[in-house]
């Protein structure tokens, strides 16, 4: 069983509301270069199904009208966390997936008063193949754990900074996040703070 728990300080805790909605309708996934469709906000029972953005921070390239992606599989929301001090929820992933197990993705104020993001997960390789790939498959899952947590800073402090200076953003946030999981990948670190 891979167990797997990456966390980030997201700030003080007045961001959470932006950051319960961003967890609560998928954008957290999103800001990752996971596709979740259908897209509406997270509720006990949905099925989800997820597709990997091949070409992420960039756009999924397109032909004949339709996006190339890579297909993840099909999740099933098993719980949702919707409280005055911590936002998210847990997915159950479904036959066919690429890894069997849960995903919790959770946004919680802390007795600091800070605001963390914390993705945690239990699984196995879905696929043969993929086992037989081990540690490959773990790899993997602490990329996007960490292209989760950094990529939802990103958009609280991309949402800060609109909401102050009330400039859109002049180019692509993802490459700052796409720097730190390539910089984390080649270290071996974790980004915790």
């Amino acid at each position: 069983m891979n167990r797997l728990k990456q966390t980030l300080d997201l700030g003080p805790a007045e961001v959470l509301p932006m950051a319960r909605e961003a967890i609560l309708t998928w954008k957290l996934q999103e800001s990752a270069g996971v596709i979740a469709r259908p897209v509406r906000r997270v509720q006990v029972g949905q099925v989800v199904n997820l597709w990997l953005n091949p070409t992420w921070p960039l756009p999924a390239p397109r032909l004949r009208g339709r996006e190339l992606t890579v297909p993840v599989g099909s999740c099933e929301v098993i719980e949702v966390i919707d409280a005055e001090s911590a936002a998210g929820f847990v997915y159950r992933t479904l036959p066919g997936h690429l890894e069997s197990g849960e995903q919790t993705f959770l946004v919680s104020v802390g007795s600091d008063g800070r605001l963390g993001v914390s993705i945690t997960s239990e699984s196995v390789p879905g696929r043969p193949l993929l086992k037989a790939a081990a540690p490959m498959p773990l790899a993997a899952q602490k990329m996007m754990a960490l292209r989760y947590v950094v990529g939802l800073k990103r958009m609280l402090q991309q949402a800060s900074v609109r909401g102050t200076d009330r400039q859109p953003a002049a180019q692509s946030a993802m490459t700052p996040v796409a720097e730190a999981v390539a910089a984390s990948t080649r270290t071996g670190t974790r980004r915790s703070g």
